[in-house]
């Protein structure tokens, strides 16, 4: 999948703290995440979808013992309307990526903003994303 600026009109709600789709669904709008040290990187149309950032991004993998990971992992969460109000977790890893990256929180933010594209093509998100390229990719979990 790769970025459509159109999507930009459709998905009206940016890096906010009160949910307009939760609110729009009569249910608390205040957003929680795991880390709240970190800018809020969130993405609503409004009505349907959110979906945010919900962790502080990790060296990935985290398994091994090295000084220089391969890259960064970044946790989001979303709900969706076809969904009920189940929050739903999904992993994107960023090959390349390093922690200490400047401009991390500007790559993470255009994550976002795929991941709020696919949410409104498809309703729903794999468990697993490859970000690679300006380009987010499924990988099998």
């Amino acid at each position: 999948m790769r970025h459509d600026p159109l999507i930009e009109e459709q998905v009206a709600h940016r890096n906010f703290n009160l949910c307009p789709h939760c609110i729009h669904h009569g249910e608390p709008g205040l957003l929680s995440r795991l880390c709240e040290s970190m800018p809020m990187i969130s993405r609503s149309d409004g009505k349907t979808f959110h979906v945010l950032l919900a962790d502080r991004p990790l060296a990935y993998p985290q398994e091994r013992q090295s000084d220089s990971p391969d890259g960064v992992s970044v946790c989001f969460w979303y709900c969706h309307e076809d969904t009920s109000s189940t929050t739903h977790a999904v992993v994107v890893i960023l090959p390349q990526a390093h922690l200490d990256q400047q401009v991390l929180f500007r790559v993470i933010d255009s994550v976002a903003d795929f991941l709020a594209a696919e949410l409104l093509h498809s309703h729903h998100l794999a468990s697993l994303y490859r970000f690679s390229g300006n380009a987010l990719q499924p990988l099998p979990y």
